[in-house]
């Protein structure tokens, strides 16, 4: 079995552009995450995956495997443009923008990938009240099987409370296999809510892919806006100090 490990990053993010080589005390930001994925897999098997040159230089500057897969809508469209060049078993991904990546749930993703290869998996962790309402932060619906309906930046689901227990965070590590990453690329024109949610594995659920939660500690801290990077930032500069 081969597994790969890759982190999806370009420059032109709407929210914060350049974000992956945004300095986080001293640090880049994909640097930080790259190194929070060495700890539980083989450097030789972990792979950038961007579109932009000038993440290209930083990877190579940095002793960091890196693979050009030209332009991409989304950042699981570009794995599969990845899964293309790259041939694996099974593809473990972990967003650019998670510098914050536990160790303990990437481990648990890994065993995973190892133990389902042919399944599409995300992670599924608790959600505070600050993240239930923060439309930044993504929330997501499991059945009772495990598999995921829905996810979504909007408080879901919704609760006249303004929070409910029910409510769990998205965890953006994820597990997929090239035969469903080659059905999402074929299909990618006629999906939808991908496209108005800005969350791409809704794609895949709507193009009848099933897809997997895999129960997480959930305590990374995705950087989505600059709100997220001082937050990170005190975080770090706590477990610094403790």
């Amino acid at each position: 079995m081969k597994q790969i490990l890759v982190i999806p990053a370009r420059m032109k993010g709407k929210r914060l552009p350049g974000k992956p080589l945004i300095s986080i005390l001293g640090k880049p930001m994909l640097l930080r995450v790259w190194e929070q994925c060495k700890k539980v897999i083989n450097k030789k098997d972990i792979f950038v995956a961007t579109e932009d040159s000038i993440i290209e230089k930083f990877c190579l500057k940095s002793g960091i495997n890196v693979i050009n897969t030209g332009a991409a809508p989304t950042a699981i469209y570009r794995i599969g443009l990845f899964a293309k060049i790259i041939k694996a078993t099974n593809y473990i991904v972990v967003n650019g923008d998670e510098p914050l990546a536990n160790i303990k749930d990437l481990k648990k993703l890994v065993n995973y990938g190892k133990k389902y290869p042919n399944r599409v998996a995300i992670g599924e962790g608790p959600c505070s009240k600050y993240k239930y309402i923060d439309k930044t932060k993504a929330k997501v619906i499991v059945s009772k099987s495990g598999n995921v309906l829905y996810t979504s930046r909007l408080s879901l689901p919704y609760s006249e409370k303004n929070y409910t227990n029910y409510a769990k965070s998205a965890i953006w590590y994820y597990s997929f296999n090239k035969k469903e990453l080659d059905h999402y690329i074929k299909n990618y024109n006629y999906v939808k809510t991908d496209k108005l949610e800005g969350l791409e594995i809704n794609g895949m659920i709507e193009c009848d892919i099933k897809v997997y939660a895999i129960k997480m500690i959930g305590d990374s801290w995705a950087v989505d806006t600059k709100k997220d990077l001082k937050i990170v930032e005190k975080i770090l500069k706590a477990k610094k100090h403790s």
